[in-house]
């Protein structure tokens, strides 16, 4: 009877696990024109082929029976310089997995945490330079430097990514790929607001669409990728 009881648990457990490992499609994703997942552009394969553009986004990688990985496709980050993508792609390394449903929508998501650490100024001053280079981005970079007083600064960088699961097969939206710094008190406690804030997603899908495609509007509040099939 104990035998049988032990069989049963260990029934139970691995279909517990396999259904928790199958959430997810592992794989690469590519970019499509899609509103939160939902098809747009032209119907036609082949028209729709050619306005969109071939952008892998990221690829996700089973880590384990129930768990995941996330690889980001950093070297899309064109106004990076060559240090800020291989940052971004090391600190991946060491990511932690989590997901869960949302009550409301009862869409999954897959959160990815990428980093969670504390930096000092000096730290930040160099992470910075090495994100986007683009006018605008370093512009509010510097601006928000300039509003810390004199003294020794801290800071808790949390850098994370977020997959979230439409109701579409084989796709998955692209939510938040960002990087939040927090500055910490003399307790060690973070301001409930970031200091500074880069949205590594929108820099990674500002060049899909030329401006004034009417694609572009897609690309806003997050992207979709849909895993490539394989042969």
């Amino acid at each position: 009877m104990r035998h049988y009881h032990l069989l049963i648990t260990a029934l139970l457990v691995t279909i517990t696990l396999g259904q928790s490992a199958a959430a997810m499609d592992a794989g690469e994703y590519y970019y499509i024109i899609a509103e939160r997942c939902e098809m747009r552009g032209p119907e036609d394969p082949e028209e729709r082929d050619k306005v969109t553009p071939d952008l892998r986004l990221f690829d996700v990688v089973p880590a384990g029976i129930s768990d995941y990985y996330v690889k980001m496709n950093t070297e899309a980050l064109r106004d990076y310089a060559p240090e800020g993508q291989e940052y971004l792609t090391d600190l991946a390394v060491r990511q932690a997995y989590t997901a869960g449903t949302d009550a409301n929508t009862d869409h999954t998501h897959h959160d990815f945490m990428l980093q969670r650490e504390a930096i000092d100024l000096a730290e930040l001053i160099r992470t910075l330079n090495v994100f986007s280079q683009r006018q605008t981005a370093q512009g509010y970079f510097y601006r928000q430097l300039l509003t810390l007083p004199h003294g020794s600064h801290t800071f808790k960088a949390v850098t994370r990514v977020r997959l979230t699961e439409l109701g579409q097969p084989q796709r998955l939206y692209l939510a938040d790929f960002s990087s939040q710094y927090y500055k910490l008190d003399q307790a060690g406690q973070p301001a409930t607001e970031p200091f500074i804030e880069v949205d590594h997603r929108a820099a990674l899908t500002r060049a899909i669409h030329e401006q004034g495609s009417p694609y572009a509007q897609f690309t806003q509040d997050g992207v979709c990728g849909e895993k490539w099939p394989r042969a």
